[in-house]
């Protein structure tokens, strides 16, 4: 059973990163959890892989997710991690607070309060991640919880072959 599920894996990261050109990470503004600074992501650099990350701070597969990047951050540590919600600040600055995500210089919070993802993820309930690699191309997306091994294997080789 290990077996089937890691080569699906293989297969799965191999036929998302062997796509050509995919869609550019999309340019859209959110609101920090200071409730006051706005970060555009059209100002993210390449270079780095990216996880970008639909949540809910309520949803127990957020949450989830969430621990699980957590406790395998040193094997994401380069990649850059963008976290968005559209709940309120009060529960985004919970969220932060309970799981010390502010600590991680590689993970980006914020609120969707324009409710761009919403719509461009035509209404995907969270979580939902999307990975792109260092020129900022999709390279894959995932509604639900997805194997922490795919987010690793994806970054590893994002980093040599892209």
């Amino acid at each position: 059973m290990k077996k089937t599920n890691f080569i699906s894996i293989l297969i799965l990261i191999s036929s998302c990163t062997s796509r050509p050109k995919g869609e550019l990470f999309p340019n859209f503004s959110m609101l920090l959890a200071d409730s006051s600074t706005r970060f555009s992501t059209a100002s993210i650099k390449e270079g780095h892989p990216i996880v970008l990350m639909y949540f809910s701070p309520d949803c127990e597969h957020c949450q989830k997710e969430t621990e699980v990047i957590l406790k395998n951050m040193h094997a994401l540590e380069n990649a850059q991690f963008y976290f968005v919600t559209n709940d309120p600040l009060d529960r985004l600055k919970a969220f932060i607070g309970y799981y010390k995500v502010s600590k991680y210089s590689n993970i980006t919070l914020g609120r969707d309060d324009q409710f761009f993802l919403l719509k461009y993820f035509k209404g995907a309930p969270p979580p939902y991640l999307v990975l792109y690699d260092r020129h900022k191309r999709q390279r894959a997306a995932f509604q639900g919880e997805m194997p922490i091994d795919t987010i690793i294997s994806f970054i590893t080789k994002s980093q040599i072959y892209e």
